[in-house]
């Protein structure tokens, strides 16, 4: 059990200046307060980090990409130019983030995450129908936040015995 000490502790470290976070700390980004995570989104996500968040999923880039209405060719442009993505398209890939985020604390208090990749997890299961979509996956409705929150409602149904 934590103590109050290690709980404290974890939450100044936890309010640390997001902007230095990369949305491949998915711990971080899910336990960020929400103005931290704000702040991220205005600055923009590097689009190297976006890069390197598709291949934590191992979902190819089109894929991926397609699925947060992200142009491949804009995204290889402002990496290779060290830019960062606008607001709009960073608040849908910290979206994703925050799901494996999501996913790997739902799976740390229910059992033994040890060798548990949740973003590759969280992968295969965004590309697979689901009941509770009428079928649809949950891939399909990452390019809104309102479909973000869908998925992350299922995924917490999931966690409770609840999912349909």
């Amino acid at each position: 059990m934590e103590s109050a000490t290690a709980r404290a502790t974890s939450k100044r470290a936890r309010q640390k200046d997001l902007a230095l976070v990369s949305v491949s700390d998915f711990d971080e980004v899910f336990h960020a307060q929400a103005p931290q995570r704000i702040r991220l989104i205005r600055e923009g996500v590097r689009a190297r980090d976006v890069k390197d968040l598709q291949e934590r999923l191992g979902m190819p880039q089109s894929v991926f990409l397609d699925s947060l209405r992200l142009s491949t060719a804009t995204l290889n442009r402002k990496a290779s130019k060290q830019e960062n993505l606008s607001p709009e398209d960073s608040e849908r890939v910290l979206g994703v983030s925050k799901l494996i985020g999501q996913v790997s604390e739902m799976v740390r208090r229910s059992g033994n995450p040890d060798g548990f990749d949740a973003a590759r997890w969280l992968a295969g299961w965004l590309q697979q129908p689901v009941p509770a979509l009428a079928g649809a996956r949950p891939l399909d409705f990452l390019d809104t936040l309102e479909g973000q929150g869908m998925v992350s409602d299922i995924l917490a149904r999931m966690q409770s015995g609840a999912y349909s």
